[in-house]
């Protein structure tokens, strides 16, 4: 028998993700994971339904109840690090309303610790690793008749109780098989970008074009795996106006961990945006590395309507930057946002604090190197070693973790209450890496060309609400360290 399956982000609120005062400044974004699941569910004809709990606002109880409704007998829950805790409530209390449903996590958590995961969440049945799209097709489709031990990329305890895990299931080589994600069960009313990355009010969506990473920076965990895939330019530009008569878009933000790794690919989506009048319609933004553009790519990607950019400069040290693998200079960082910025191009700069070794002198180095660059909108995260990653592995094995409560693997630790930061450099404390990330932004937004530029900026009360906000979080975290 086939299945009725339940999709759900988990209640994980901007507040548990950024804290009290950041959590203005947040994001609620389509969980198109999940959507790119559903879509190959329904294309087998299997009843599924997605539960976005952070977009509508829901708690564990609701959640619950929402599945007692819907009368499922497969649940997949989304899992990211710092919503484990969450998660695992949440998964125990569907067990004690119905025993007899299926729960299946999935996500990079799973992917980088999926034996451990099913043992520290005893609730779970079955725990998904790597690209689940296939997976849970086969675990919905009949998982009675053919067994848990023949079906690839997942762990489930055996009938003693014991974990097993099967083989990997190999990636998928063609992603325009995949169907487009099922946004139609999704509540797209309520989906927002943060302020740094819309051009204007209206809605602006994501769409992922790309799966893999060929790069090998440290902190980075490789869920999709090392080669890189893409969609063919004619599924994009076919998703695209999908997108445009469906959901009226004007902006987009096009996902993929490096867009511009590959030349013919991004040359061929620019020419295909543009011999369209795609690029006369939308704006779009995307990441990319300082590495992977130069002043013609840059000059077509305006042309076809990017807007903005933002690159992962992570530090001001080259010493650190070799460290972590980057494979990047600071000199080649300086050269790209010099050309980004001649085309016309936006930037959002992306920087880490407390990287293993770090000094305080390289943390300060950091902060003016953000200031030199002087991107539109910079991030200043502290360091966290996400499991499944090189930095994480090393660390580990150095007995460096300072905690492997995986609630408090979160880069915004400075602005939750009691946060306990994973990874400490020796000779730091975390009280000084939690008023240096509140150093950062301070020194970095309140400059006053900053000031007059976001003043200059400003297109409603909404606009101008946001940025008083935003000055006022900052005073009050130079008054409360001062404190």
């Amino acid at each position: 028998m086939k299945h009725s399956v339940a999709l759900i982000a988990p209640p994980f609120t901007l507040e548990d993700r950024y804290g009290k005062d950041m959590k203005h400044f947040g994001a609620v974004t389509e969980p198109l994971g999940l959507a790119y699941l559903a879509g190959c569910l329904e294309e087998k004809g299997i009843d599924v339904s997605i539960i976005d709990a952070p977009a509508e606002n829901m708690d564990i109880e609701s959640v619950v109840q929402k599945i007692k409704d819907i009368g499922c007998s497969l649940v997949g829950v989304s899992l990211l690090t710092p919503s484990f805790g969450v998660v695992k409530k949440l998964c125990h209390q569907i067990k004690n309303s119905r025993s007899n449903i299926t729960i299946i996590l999935g996500g990079p958590h799973c992917t980088a610790l999926p034996e451990r995961t099913l043992v520290e969440i005893p609730s779970a049945d079955i725990v998904c690793f790597g690209e689940g799209e296939h997976t849970i097709v086969q675990v919905a489709m009949d998982i009675e008749n053919s067994g848990l031990d023949a079906i690839n990329g997942i762990c489930y305890r055996d009938d003693r109780g014991a974990v097993q895990k099967n083989g990997p299931r190999p990636y998928v080589e063609n992603l325009d098989e995949i169907p487009f994600p099922a946004r139609h069960l999704l509540p797209m009313g309520k989906y927002h970008m943060t302020a740094s990355r819309v051009a204007d009010e209206s809605y602006c969506p994501t769409i992922i074009v790309a799966r893999g990473c060929p790069f090998g920076c440290t902190y980075c965990s490789h869920t999709f795996g090392r080669k890189l895939r893409f969609h063919s330019v004619e599924r994009v530009i076919s998703e695209i106006n999908f997108l445009m008569a469906e959901y009226k878009i004007h902006q987009l933000n096009i996902e993929a961990d490096t867009l511009t790794a590959n030349k013919k690919f991004i040359n061929s989506l620019c020419h295909a945006l543009i011999e369209t009048g795609i690029a006369q319609k939308i704006k779009w933004t995307c990441e990319s590395r300082v590495d992977t553009v130069d002043y013609n790519l840059l000059k077509l990607m305006k042309q076809a309507g990017c807007w903005q950019i933002s690159y992962g400069f992570e530090t001001g040290s080259q010493r650190l930057l070799d460290m972590i693998n980057k494979s990047v200079t600071l000199e080649q960082a300086e050269e790209t946002v010099r050309y980004t910025h001649q085309v016309g191009i936006s930037i959002r700069g992306f920087f880490m604090l407390g990287l293993p070794s770090e000094t305080r002198e390289e943390s300060m180095e950091t902060i003016n190197f953000a200031i030199k660059l002087n991107p539109l909108w910079s991030q200043f995260t502290i360091t966290v070693p996400y499991p499944g990653t090189p930095m994480f592995d090393s660390l580990d094995r150095e007995n460096k973790i300072k905690t492997y409560d995986w609630e408090h693997y979160n880069t915004w630790s400075g602005w939750k209450k009691d946060a306990r930061i994973p990874f400490v450099a020796e000779g730091r404390t975390p009280e000084e890496l939690i008023g240096l990330q509140k150093m950062a932004l301070r020194k970095f937004y309140m400059r006053p060309s900053v000031f007059i530029r976001f003043l200059s900026s400003v297109r409603s009360v909404k606009d101008l609400k946001k940025y008083m906000i935003g000055l006022y979080v900052l005073l009050k975290s130079k008054i409360a360290l001062q404190g």
